[in-house]
């Protein structure tokens, strides 16, 4: 039941008046991470209306910290202002289906790291990390899989205005990666400091702070 709770209010939670996104959980540990990680590249696959890659580069200000973000969506048309004229955030349009048509492997290859990369997008999972798995991630990059918590999907599968098959991927998400890090075991840790700071799998994102060694 509190869980659904902060679900419910995820849209309520804004920054600089644009919707976030974040669980609260993400909110108090991302800026951790970022001032660990010192990330010189954030991609975000799925970029809504840009809040969340807003809220990356202010906190990167704030730290100090140059580094480029790009944010890749297959609709910009929802992107606020305030993000679109955000210095160092640059946003794409493109499929997360077709990553290298948008994020070719010549532009990846010139991106300097250490990388935290984003899948905040709910199809084509296991394609996402094999892309980003052969297409740049080096050690000591962080890969962070949002929204496979199963108890995002129960909360979104009550709303009539949510699509059908979006439902249908998030609920396979946990799953899917986990069919993909079975494979590639010795390639990545699950960073249990993030991930179980509220207590085991305390946020949105269920065994899905991976980092590259």
């Amino acid at each position: 039941p509190v869980w659904l709770t902060f679900f419910q209010n995820t849209y309520l939670q804004t920054w600089k008046g644009i919707i976030l996104n974040k669980g609260i959980s993400e909110i108090a540990t991302y800026p951790m991470l970022l001032y660990e990680l010192q990330p010189k590249t954030i991609i975000e696959i799925g970029s809504l209306n840009g809040g969340s890659a807003l809220w990356f580069a202010d906190n990167l200000e704030s730290m100090g910290i140059s580094a480029e973000i790009y944010g890749v969506d297959i609709n910009l048309d929802l992107l606020d202002e305030q993000a679109k004229a955000r210095a160092g955030v640059r946003f794409l349009q493109g499929d997360c289906n077709h990553l290298d048509q948008v994020l070719s492997p010549a532009l990846l290859a010139d991106l300097p790291h250490p990388w935290l990369v984003i899948d905040d997008v709910h199809i084509n999972t296991i394609g996402v990390c094999d892309y980003f798995h052969t297409h740049g991630l080096q050690s000591g990059d962080y890969f962070i899989v949002e929204d496979t918590n199963p108890a995002v999907w129960t909360f979104w599968g009550d709303q009539p205005w949510k699509e059908e098959e979006e439902i249908r991927h998030g609920v396979e998400k946990l799953n899917n990666l986990r069919t993909w890090l079975n494979a590639h075991e010795e390639e990545y840790l699950l960073d249990t400091h993030y991930l179980d700071l509220f207590g085991y799998n305390g946020s949105k994102n269920w065994n899905s702070i991976l980092k590259r060694v």
